[in-house]
């Protein structure tokens, strides 16, 4: 198991984190971190540029939306295939994502 630590982000951001060879996006929505593959399950574009709000990113080329949580998308149907999401752990001064 692998992780890494980085400072909070500000609400409704991401930021794109490299760790063993996987792209991972953190995101802050409402206050709570959430860690997702950088990969739209429909066409393999990154993630990177979506909206984040209430929870859910929207791809920034197709416009599914996908579970911040749980990786499952919803809305229009391009695809029923959920993103790969990572554990995070927050504290005070920074957020722990974990790839097991």
């Amino acid at each position: 198991m692998n992780e890494v630590a980085v400072e909070p982000l500000a609400e409704n951001s991401s930021q794109v984190i490299g760790l063993d060879g996987y792209s991972i996006l953190l995101c802050n929505s409402a206050g709570k971190h959430y860690a997702i593959a950088n990969q739209c399950s429909h066409q393999d574009s990154p993630l990177e540029k979506g909206r984040i709000r209430n929870g859910y990113i929207s791809c920034p080329l197709h416009g599914v939306r996908f579970s911040l949580e749980t990786g499952e998308p919803m809305g229009v149907q391009l695809t029923r295939v959920p993103v790969k999401t990572y554990e995070v752990i927050e504290d005070q001064s920074s957020v722990r994502i974990k790839i097991e």
